[in-house]
């Protein structure tokens, strides 16, 4: 099992990633004319982030155990 520290490094590592890349999907769904009002952009935003930070922190531990620490 993943211990409390494991986890607020992962948290603290994967934190940036998942801003960045939720900021690019927004943008490019406003670039792209699917959203328009702010309510949209940041409901998306959120999600975005939630989604893709959370696959982060669970995703890491597991390819972590099946591949062992030193490739990921």
């Amino acid at each position: 099992m993943t211990s409390a520290m494991q986890l607020q490094e992962l948290a603290s590592t994967h934190l940036t990633d998942a801003v960045v890349v939720s900021t690019i999907f927004t943008l490019y769904n406003i670039y792209t004319g699917d959203i328009a009002d702010p309510l949209a952009i940041s409901t998306d935003f959120i999600l975005y982030f939630i989604a893709i930070f959370v696959g982060f922190v669970v995703i890491t531990p597991i390819l972590d155990r099946v591949f062992g620490s030193d490739t990921t």
